[in-house]
């Protein structure tokens, strides 16, 4: 027969067993990790310094997301129109190549009847009000969002999970919003 210590040491197991579950899934939830039956979406992340892009790619690697990574925007174009797989969503950044590679890409993509729909998320070290000073404000800016370098992953995760989704991000003081 079974004592009370044996039987409360295997509820105590139990318990636990139950509460990593729980917490494993609300963890999943909060970062839209794509379930194993899902098609893991396609990510293309452009930036040209190579820490950002090696960094990225293993967090969204190991939150079960299809990763490519491009170095600039001219580049990102062709692997976007010339690629067997469309992404799902671009990480850009602004400034590449040239001070404002990165808007035109994304201008690029709103004209182009393939890529219009790809949500775009920039992320960009360029904060502050003497930066927008460098950017046409007339212009209106076509992105799903924006994230200032340093990234933490889960603000990351989030963004993007809004992003998949089609939920609207604010759009930084100073910057015009997408009509």
């Amino acid at each position: 027969m079974l004592t009370i210590e044996i039987i409360g040491a295997l509820a105590l197991l139990l318990g636990l067993l139950i509460y990593a579950m729980v917490r494993a899934q609300m963890q999943r939830a909060q970062v839209n990790v794509p379930d194993q039956a899902e098609r893991p979406a396609n990510i293309l992340i452009v930036d040209d310094d190579p820490d950002f892009l090696k960094i990225t790619k293993r967090i969204l690697d190991n939150h079960g997301y299809k990763v490519q990574t491009a170095s600039s925007g001219a580049s990102a174009l062709k692997v976007m129109r010339g690629g067997s797989v469309k992404p799902d969503l671009v990480l850009l950044d602004i400034m590449m190549d040239y001070i404002t590679d990165g808007l035109d890409v994304s201008n690029a993509m709103r004209r182009d009847p393939h890529l219009k729909d790809i949500p775009v998320i920039m992320v960009t070290s360029l904060t502050g009000v003497k930066s927008h000073e460098l950017f046409p404000s007339d212009q209106r800016v076509a992105v799903s969002g924006w994230l200032n370098k340093p990234v933490q992953p889960r603000e990351l995760l989030q963004a993007m999970s809004n992003a998949l989704a089609g939920v609207p991000e604010g759009v930084p003081v100073g910057v015009p919003a997408v009509s």
